[in-house]
C-alpha cells in the first residue's frame, strides 16, 4: 500500500439522509423490489421503533415473520436507504431509520452505556478535517468509544 492511502475493507455509499418512513413502499417499488405482506409487516415494525434497534428486537416486534426474512428485508431496506446499521460496540449492529437517525453515538468502553448526541457536536472536528485533510467525516457508522463519567478514573 502506498503511504497516505487507506485500506478499504467495506464499501459504503456516501452519507445521505435516510428515506422517510412513509416513502419506503414507493422506494421499494421504484427500485424493483417487491412490497409483499411479510416485507410490509417488517416495515411496519421498523416504523414503530422509537430508537435504534437490533435484528432480535425487530424480529420480536414481528413474530409472524421468520428471522431470516427479517435479515433479508433489513438488507433491502439498507440498500434503498431506508435504514442504516451502526456499530456501537462489540455487540450486534443496531439499525436506525430516518426518525431516529439524527444522533451520533457515544459508548462507554467499560460499562457499555450508550448516549446519543446531536451531530453538530462534531462540527468543529468536521470543519478541521475538511480544511486540513480534505476529508468529509461521516459519523453514522461507528460509535465514538470512550469512558462515561462513572468510569473516568480506572
Amino acid at each position: 500500500m502506498v503511504e497516505g492511502q487507506c485500506a478499504v475493507t467495506t464499501k459504503r455509499g456516501a452519507h445521505v439522509d435516510l428515506v422517510p418512513l412513509e416513502e419506503i413502499p414507493a422506494r421499494l417499488r421504484a427500485t424493483g423490489h417487491s412490497v409483499g405482506k411479510q416485507r410490509m409487516v417488517i416495515v411496519g415494525a421498523v416504523e414503530k421503533m422509537e430508537s435504534a434497534f437490533t435484528v432480535d428486537e425487530l424480529a420480536a416486534a414481528a413474530p409472524e415473520v421468520h428471522v431470516a426474512t427479517v435479515y433479508r428485508t433489513l438488507a433491502v431496506l439498507e440498500e434503498i436507504g431506508a435504514v442504516r446499521h451502526v456499530h456501537l460496540s462489540h455487540g450486534p449492529a443496531v439499525y436506525e431509520h430516518s426518525e431516529c437517525s439524527e444522533v451520533c453515538h457515544l459508548v462507554c468502553e467499560v460499562c457499555g452505556r450508550h448516549v446519543g448526541v446531536a451531530p453538530d457536536v462534531f462540527d468543529p472536528v468536521r470543519e478541521r478535517l475538511a480544511t486540513e485533510h480534505d476529508f468529509v467525516l461521516d459519523g453514522s457508522h461507528f460509535a465514538i468509544v470512550g469512558r462515561c463519567g462513572a468510569h473516568l478514573r480506572g
